[in-house]
């Protein structure tokens, strides 16, 4: 049975992408932070910006596809840090697997665009206009340069439904602490159920590894942050309404992209999958526990 390595074990989509895979694959991830929220797999502390590292881990273990989640979001390091992870860390990935002819891959993000000219196509461009876009723009060129047979995806927030995504989880602690939040009715994106995430990245590794591109994998529905975010607070049983405004992230005084839409047929085809929106999760869900 193929041996995977997951970096990034111990993030959010790490974490389910893991626990997934182990059912059926050996497993092994790597952490940089937070040994204790791996949940499956053998775990190996791993600095993805040092390539001698990167490099050995990946010789010793040999697996047969590497994908790679391990990353810096905006909110979580400086500037620098996050482009050395991002760029300098995804580089060293795709020269490892390249050197084992290992499957690779990467996960990026609807942030790589602009925003301005949406719906995106899995092959528009990159047009960053944030730091944490620039890194991961960066990193898919490196991959393209150094190991094109990898699979690209381009995915949007992340949220699942056992346990609170990081957007959600920032939020009830805002609130918890007697802060009030502001979200945003012109910020447009296509969150995806971290379970169907998971299941396009273990088939894109293990049923599709002659596939390389770019790929779009994000919920099929289009909503508003505020819209998104209101969803996730009242699942979660979170009181919100009296300690929330709503504002426009047109507004802020750092540019920030506005609509983010993907066109996902290109992987549904591929994939013969469902991207459902975030009714259509929540409504399933509902039913099943109603039932």
């Amino acid at each position: 049975m193929d041996t995977l390595l997951i970096t990034g074990g111990s993030g959010y989509l790490g974490k389910h992408l893991c626990r997934h895979a182990a059912e059926t694959h050996p497993v092994h991830t790597t952490f940089f932070h937070n040994k204790t929220d791996i949940a499956a797999g053998t775990p190996h502390l791993l600095d993805v910006t040092d390539a001698e590292a990167v490099r050995a881990l990946v010789v010793e273990l040999s697996p047969a596809a590497i994908i790679h989640c391990a990353a810096i979001n905006p909110g979580q390091g400086n500037d620098r840090r996050m482009f050395a992870v991002n760029h300098t860390g995804t580089a060293n990935i795709a020269a490892a697997a390249a050197k084992i002819g290992a499957r690779l891959v990467h996960v990026s993000t609807d942030m790589v665009h602009a925003g301005t000219d949406a719906p995106y196509p899995p092959d528009a461009p990159p047009t960053p206009i944030t730091p944490y876009g620039e890194s991961k723009a960066a990193a898919e060129t490196a991959i393209a340069e150094i190991y094109p047979a990898a699979a690209i995806v381009r995915t949007s927030l992340i949220y699942g439904l056992t346990e609170p995504d990081r957007g959600t989880a920032g939020f009830a602690r805002r609130l918890a602490a007697g802060g009030t939040l502001t979200l945003f009715t012109d910020q447009i994106r296509q969150p995806v159920w971290v379970e169907t995430l998971a299941k396009a990245l273990l088939a894109l590794a293990v049923d599709f590894r002659d596939i390389s591109g770019i790929f779009n994998v994000a919920g099929r529905q289009a909503l508003s942050r505020a819209e998104f975010g209101q969803k996730m607070l009242d699942w979660w049983q979170i009181a919100w309404r009296d300690h929330t405004t709503f504002g426009h992230a047109a507004d802020l005084p750092h540019p920030s992209p506005l609509d983010l839409r993907l066109d996902v047929s290109k992987a549904e085809n591929l994939l013969g999958m469902d991207f459902p929106g975030v009714d259509d999760v929540l409504h399933s869900a509902a039913a099943k526990t109603s039932g």
